[in-house]
């Protein structure tokens, strides 16, 4: 057995996400008409965070100041995609009021899993410091959120001491992840680890939000699709409840009938349990 009772094969079946539908192309085609449609139908700009030229934040402001904002991490095992995938999830929070900021980040192998981490911590900096000017938000009403590998960094940001980095130390005021993964040593053993190249389990183990939950005590909602596989199922149910002895006010929630890829489509309509959520979490509902 080379991970919790899985052999090898069993392991790298658990975390293929893919395998689990037909085929991902009827997702991304949906994802990107969505969310070309959505930026036309709001004021929306790309800002850079970094250097690289994958430190890109697309900001859809709010109509008011001080309003919530939420920030949201795509997925893509860490390998693929980039925020105009999923501009769609800006839509609802919008138009309740909110503003929404989207994170492109650089991509393994070519970058490592610290250098990741390293770049969105620069970009949630960058959300904080010009947050009032360039999206009419609060840097005090900020909710951090993620789908798949972008649920790890949305954990990751909620476990950082923001007070060394010159922001608010309760900049992240909630989290909210669909099918995340928390806990990096199963990935590690897994084949997606050829192109993740997490070198030993130190590397795994400090980039687990798992073993660092929120910094602070904040409201976390952490979702699995019921058509996931049991290890998808298994990280966000560990980590809710990681965060709850923590002092969380934590929730698990397994949307009926979802898989890896509807499930982060519930954000674009706002009639759905986990639009709901998203928006009471963010003070909109």
């Amino acid at each position: 057995m080379i991970y919790g009772g899985y052999a090898q094969d069993e392991l790298d079946r658990q975390y293929d996400a893919a395998s689990t539908v037909p085929s991902l192309q009827p997702f991304l085609e949906r994802w990107s008409a969505d969310s070309a449609r959505t930026r036309a139908e709001l004021d929306n700009e790309t800002a850079a965070y970094g250097e690289h030229e994958r430190e890109r934040l697309e900001l859809f402001p709010a109509a008011r100041a001080g309003a919530p904002l939420f920030v949201f991490i795509h997925g893509g095992y860490w390998r693929r995609l980039d925020a105009s995938y999923f501009s769609f999830v800006a839509g609802p929070v919008v138009r309740a009021g909110g503003a929404c900021a989207l994170f492109t980040y650089p991509l393994a192998p070519a970058s490592s899993l610290d250098a990741i981490v390293a770049a969105v911590r620069r970009g949630f900096t960058w959300l904080g410091t010009h947050a009032e000017r360039r999206l009419n938000a609060s840097p005090q009403r900020i909710v951090v959120g993620g789908h798949s590998a972008g649920g790890q960094l949305a954990g990751m940001l909620a476990a950082t001491d923001w007070a060394a980095h010159g922001l608010d130390p309760h900049s992240v005021g909630g989290v909210f992840g669909l099918s995340g993964l928390y806990d990096l040593e199963p990935v590690r053993r897994a084949n997606v680890n050829e192109w993740l190249r997490l070198p030993d389990a130190a590397a795994a183990e400090r980039n687990s939000p798992q073993s660092h939950p929120p910094h602070a005590p904040v409201p976390v909602i952490a979702a699995a699709g019921q058509c996931e596989s049991d290890e998808f199922r298994r990280q966000s149910q560990a980590y809710a409840r990681a965060c709850a002895a923590a002092g969380c006010n934590a929730t698990y929630l397994e949307p009926a009938g979802h898989n890896h890829y509807t499930i982060v489509e519930q954000l674009g309509d706002p009639a759905t349990e986990l639009s709901a959520l998203l928006l009471g979490l963010l003070g909109l509902a």
